[in-house]
């Protein structure tokens, strides 16, 4: 039976791109094919059944020896992740799931990514979940005894490709499409306040809101050089349930509603106001969150793998700027949430020191980023460490960790703009998403430019003179938002920086190729200054 060109049912086993990825479907289990635009490389399972019901555990198929990374509902408003290679390790409430599939006898085959969605189908909800033959199972259900049903052809949609990043995007493009009830977040427009800082009282108080509380912590940003341009009051008193207080918890259900907001006493994440203060002085190197077109995500190589309970991985995650990537790097073993005392625990007192490495691929967009023209080179900047480091395509750079250590890795593809000269531009070095301040790169060459080789060795004062007293090649004009030490990469030093046109002193180490200036406050908000820099 033959579901879709890469989907297809062949002797009970479910073969996605000519990779079986469930064995021994029962008859009871239906395949219905997209049709429209998107829909064609997914498919929609669904089941019947003998009897009517208001619940329903559909068996669909045996998965085993095939890597997935699940997110299930463990509590009543949160999901967390699980990974593994067969159905018993698929939790219930499980509301997303995706399987790894490649071909052991060639290595050189693609590694096919397959997504499984349940849904929404009439009054009735589906969620994966797993059994200890290694079944996959689906949960279907309308939490009403009196509404029943003995079908549901729409349940789990799937879809498959090469990039998971990819099928996982054009899956929920295919349902929104398909369902018609929601809109792909591409579509959504944010709320303009986003571009502020603003803070929301819950992480400081959680359901004890006082006034004065409030009226401290505002107090205790703005002293520490990061005032809020919006409040958000939240002290979570809308319960649905009672329960008896904790003395370790910090969040008591049906917490006091009537004295919110209006007691008064110390709240002691705002005890010390002044410089070491590290959770609010931490805040002044937030320039902007890498928001803009894309969530973070996980880079590939560690999507199946556990960063919290395996002892072996890091956990790497990326983003775009526009005109560069990011991949944070964080060693946050020994802790996670447990299947077996249903609470987060620490399974690892004493997680050990941990090696990996990144590269410019890491982050998946970073050809999209760099733009067509692209030679594959990049330059990587380290934030914590405040190292750079140009890397040839394909290279990389090692990373070792301590438990609760990060580093961020800032990816900025190099623009050759001659046979001697290139750039790539970093953003303001002190902030954590430091490449998130660049919103513009333009290079315009000299009509006129004359291009100067080399043969042979040269000494470095030799090469600083010549390079310093040539006509400029090229003048690379940026948009730039923010204010402290911006920095940038250039093969050879500048012949001079310009901010609003305003001739201004820079630093350059010909080690490393790091050109440094400083961007002063802008008198106005959101003001993005114009940075030239002659090469």
């Amino acid at each position: 039976m033959t579901v879709t060109p890469g989907i297809s049912i062949n002797d009970g086993n479910l073969v996605v791109h000519g990779k079986t990825i469930l064995t021994g479907m029962p008859d009871n289990i239906v395949l219905t094919p997209g049709s429209g635009v998107g829909l064609v490389a997914g498919a929609f399972i669904g089941a019947t059944a003998s009897d009517s019901k208001s619940l329903h555990v559909f068996p669909i198929g045996v998965l085993e020896g095939l890597r997935f990374m699940c997110c299930f509902r463990f509590k009543l408003w949160w999901m967390t992740q699980r990974m593994g290679t067969c159905g018993k390790d698929v939790p219930l409430e499980t509301q997303f799931l995706l399987v790894e599939s490649k071909e052991e006898d060639d290595p050189n085959a693609p590694t096919i990514y397959t997504v499984f969605l349940p849904l929404l189908e009439g009054q009735f909800r589906a969620v994966l979940q797993g059994n200890d033959k290694n079944e996959l199972e689906i949960c279907l259900e309308s939490g009403d005894n009196t509404v029943e049903t003995n079908r549901g052809l729409y349940l789990v949609y799937m879809h498959a490709g090469t990039n998971p990043f990819e099928v996982i995007n054009q899956a929920v493009k295919a349902l929104e499409k398909h369902m018609q009830t929601f809109l792909h977040r591409e579509k959504k427009k944010l709320p303009s306040f986003l571009d502020w800082f603003g803070w929301c009282t819950w992480d400081a108080f959680y359901t004890d809101v006082t006034a004065e509380g409030v009226k401290e912590g505002l107090k205790s940003l703005s002293e520490g050089g990061t005032p809020p341009r919006f409040l958000i009051v939240d002290d979570g008193w809308q319960q649905i349930e009672s329960k008896p207080k904790e003395s370790d918890c910090v969040v008591q259900e049906g917490a006091q509603f009537a004295s919110r907001l209006t007691g008064i006493k110390e709240n002691a994440k705002f005890k010390k106001n002044d410089q070491n203060n590290e959770q609010i002085s931490g805040l002044k190197h937030v320039v902007d969150e890498a928001k803009q077109r894309h969530n973070v995500k996980p880079t590939v190589d560690c999507l199946f793998a556990d960063p919290a309970r395996d002892g072996i991985s890091l956990l790497k995650i990326w983003n775009v700027n526009k005109c560069s990537g990011v991949v944070g790097v964080f060693n946050c073993q020994g802790a996670g949430w447990c299947k077996v005392t249903k609470k987060t625990r620490i399974h690892d007192a004493s997680p050990g020191t941990l090696t990996g490495s990144v590269c410019a691929n890491d982050v998946d967009l970073i050809a999209q980023v760099a733009g067509a023209d692209w030679n594959g080179e990049s330059v990587v900047y380290a934030h914590r460490s405040g190292e750079l480091v140009r890397l040839p395509k394909g290279a990389s750079v090692p990373v070792t960790l301590k438990v609760l250590e990060y580093e961020l890795f800032h990816f900025c593809p190099v623009k050759e703009i001659s046979h001697t000269i290139s750039f790539a531009p970093i953003g303001l070095l002190d902030m954590f998403n430091s490449s998130g301040a660049v919103e513009k790169f333009e290079v315009q060459t000299t009509s006129d430019e004359k291009l100067q080789f080399f043969d042979g060795e040269v000494s470095s004062e030799l090469t600083t003179l010549i390079s310093t007293n040539r006509n400029p090649t090229a003048t690379i004009s940026l948009k730039v938002r923010g204010c402290g030490r911006f920095g940038g990469y250039s093969s050879q030093r500048p012949l001079k920086c310009c901010v609003d046109n305003v001739d201004t002193h820079f630093n350059y180490d010909s080690a490393t190729g790091l050109v440094t200036l400083t961007l002063p406050v802008p008198s106005e908000e959101m003001y993005r200054w114009h940075v030239e820099i002659q090469v």
